[in-house]
């Protein structure tokens, strides 16, 4: 049958209908394709999914090959609960990625280039595959656990023996939950943190020293996650700030625009649109501090 072949290393997208757009329509990265002897077009795929709630999965499924075009499939793929899905399966594009997954889409938007050379057309963005590679990671495994210790630079001191304490306490729907546990790997000098969650904490590390300033207690309440109790930095020669109140406003703050990818106000001590206030907000979160 001639047409689009699937290939593994793929970003693709797979399921319609999609029944809850944001968790239903994940990207998938294929593994690997394995054509089933039976003369009736069927294809088991390995691949990771990786908006699921709580964290990426690995799926292995069937798919019977109604028509093959040249930029994509159309069949039918039987369920986790036994339902008869049909499918498409296609590259992703962008106009796939913002109508499925708004809420991904709205707090990771591509990245822009951000100089231009006179007299030249302006440079490309990424393809929404590079951008998928961005977000997630290339490789099965970093997509599959997200930000880990062995995710960037190998300097991770503890915490000191001085320290402080404060009581977080929120509690994030699935959606957020899933992009807090994913944490944050930083690729430019511009982002100033590095969180990952392990054994239960969600750590926050500056990103160009690996110095630990916040260690947060973090547990799963069905598919939602709610932080605790914090433990935070209080060696001056490591972390200047010494208010727990502060502390707690720029914790919150961090998980909201570094995380999230959403708009707070950043909780500065100066008067509120002073330079002063600005290079408080760059100092402490970088780029995520920009509008």
């Amino acid at each position: 049958m001639d047409g689009m072949e699937l290939k593994p290393g793929w970003w693709c997208w797979l399921e319609a209908p999609v029944v809850s757009p944001g968790w239903g329509a994940s990207p998938i990265l294929l593994q690997h394709v394995e054509p089933l002897k039976t003369g009736k077009g069927l294809l088991r795929l390995h691949l990771v999914q990786p908006i699921h709630p709580i964290a990426a999965r690995e799926r292995v499924v069937v798919l019977r090959v109604l028509f093959r075009g040249d930029r994509h499939l159309t069949g039918t793929m039987k369920d986790d609960d036994g339902t008869i899905r049909t499918v498409i399966v296609a590259m992703p594009d962008y106009g796939w990625l913002e109508t499925y997954c708004p809420i991904l889409m709205r707090r990771r938007p591509p990245a822009i280039p951000t100089f231009s050379v006179v007299g030249q057309p302006p440079l490309p963005g990424p393809t929404a595959t590079e951008h998928l590679d961005a977000i997630f990671g290339r490789t099965p495994a970093r997509i599959l656990r997200g930000a880990s210790a062995d995710s960037f630079g190998n300097h991770h001191p503890p915490m000191p023996a001085r320290q402080g304490s404060f009581s977080l306490d929120r509690t994030y729907p699935p959606f957020d939950a899933w992009m807090i546990a994913r944490g944050f790997v930083p690729t430019v000098m511009e982002e100033k943190w590095f969180i990952y969650l392990e054994g239960g904490r969600l750590l926050f590390r500056r990103s160009w020293t690996g110095i630990l300033v916040y260690e947060v207690e973090a547990g799963w309440r069905g598919d939602e996650l709610h932080l605790g109790q914090v433990r935070v930095n209080r060696d001056p020669e490591q972390y200047g700030e010494t208010q727990d109140d502060h502390d707690r406003r720029l914790l919150a703050y961090l998980i909201t625009v570094v995380l999230l990818g959403d708009y707070a106000p950043f909780p500065t001590k100066e008067a509120p649109g002073s330079e002063e206030a600005a290079l408080q907000a760059w100092s402490q979160a970088g780029k995520a501090s920009l509008p």
